[in-house]
């Protein structure tokens, strides 16, 4: 039977690398070499070697999740959605079979305990971020938020905050305003109109607006 014949540190911190019968076998994460007792001259069965390659396989799906979420927050939907790709990418699988792995639960469970994974402090990052730009109106986001697979009584908790829309639908017209200066009554109704339509803002809030610009004039 196979022997750990060397354990050397990666340049990843809390890595290690396992050598059997002086060739290299897997990596691992410091808290799984600990817990199994892998030391150089421990003799290892097929079935043991087997369940450490699972545990690294999961411990690489982890690092891989982390590195995805440190670009911004992400929704448990698109951590589960990025897990099964790299999954069916690793095991030439297709993408429907990939998502029935039983990995991707336990990533998704690890993350969560480390609060590396919370859908309403996603949600609520991405409002904000939303508002914030005056980019958008709660339909558009609303949109966005589902897509992202939010649980609806977060979406309708966040979006409660912010009943009254008009003044970041006047936030998100105000740059077009001077390209429109010179259009009639009716030639400014219909660009704003549109606009913020698009945009995902109310027919109230757009009437609103419009409003407020002819008092401006």
């Amino acid at each position: 039977m196979p022997r750990i014949t060397s354990v050397k540190p990666q340049k990843r911190k809390e890595r290690f690398n396992i050598f059997l019968d002086g060739k290299f076998a897997f990596g691992v994460d410091e808290n799984i070499l600990v817990k199994n007792h892998l030391k150089v001259g421990k003799i290892l069965t097929g079935d043991q070697i087997d369940k450490l390659i699972k545990e690294t396989v999961l411990g690489k799906l982890f690092d891989q999740a982390l590195r995805f979420l440190s670009y911004r927050p992400r929704s448990e939907k698109e951590i589960t959605t990025y897990l099964a790709q790299k999954i069916a990418k690793r095991e030439n699988i297709k993408f429907r079979e990939a998502k029935e792995s039983p990995l991707i639960g336990a990533v998704a469970l690890k993350l969560k305990r480390y609060n590396y994974l919370d859908d309403r402090q996603f949600a609520k990052w991405l409002v904000g971020l939303r508002i914030k730009s005056a980019s958008r109106g709660l339909s558009l986001i609303k949109q966005e938020l589902i897509q992202k697979g939010i649980d609806k009584e977060i979406i309708q908790s966040l979006l409660s905050k912010y009943p009254n829309q008009t003044l970041i639908a006047k936030k998100a017209i105000e740059k077009k305003l001077k390209r429109w200066q010179g259009l009639s009554e009716l030639g400014l109704k219909k660009k704003v109109y549109a606009y913020l339509a698009s945009r995902g803002f109310d027919f109230e809030t757009i009437k609103e607006v419009f409003a407020f610009l002819l008092k401006r004039r």
